[in-house]
């Protein structure tokens, strides 16, 4: 996974296309997830923090 950093949100970028969900469990705290539409396997978490090669888990 990578991210990057703009403003109050961390985008993060899967290896793989998947379902995102409306939520991102990262580290046993969930975060509420927004549509990165211009950016392949891309989803924003309003968050700051550092989740590269960290599991993430999606759901609604």
């Amino acid at each position: 996974m990578n991210q990057i950093v703009i403003n109050d949100y961390v985008v993060i970028e899967v290896s793989n296309e998947i379902y995102f969900g409306n939520y991102a469990l990262i580290d046993g705290k969930e975060y509420l997830t927004e549509i990165v539409y211009d950016l392949p396997n891309c989803i924003a978490i309003k968050s700051k923090g550092d989740f590269v090669g960290k599991e993430v888990f999606f759901h609604d």
